[in-house]
């Protein structure tokens, strides 16, 4: 029953948001652009963030989203150093000295 309740919101939305006019070619590239990031999302979800995106809310997703991006990284390379061991940490500080010097 949720599933026909979806699809019949995803049909609404597409309905209400088309305005027989593709986007122009510069949006059409950005929203490509945008959507290479987002993952494990169906068709009806799709459907929701084009509609969001081509009615100018697509910049208020995106910062959204980087926000969330920037807290996982954050997050991330905390964890990640709490688990390594000193010489570890010790090894991956020297190659990164060493890749930084090699730069002209």
């Amino acid at each position: 029953m949720s599933q026909e309740l979806n699809a019949e919101a995803a049909r609404v939305v597409r309905e209400a948001t088309d305005t027989g006019n593709p986007l122009p070619a510069d949006l059409e590239a950005a929203w490509a652009e945008w959507i290479k990031g987002i993952q494990g999302i169906d068709e009806r979800a799709l459907t929701l963030l084009r509609a969001a995106f081509e009615a100018g809310a697509g910049t208020v997703i995106a910062d959204a989203a980087a926000d969330l991006g920037r807290r996982g990284r954050l997050k991330g390379g905390k964890a990640r150093a709490e688990v390594l061991t000193e010489e570890q940490r010790q090894e991956f500080a020297r190659k990164a000295a060493e890749a930084r010097w090699k730069k002209p």
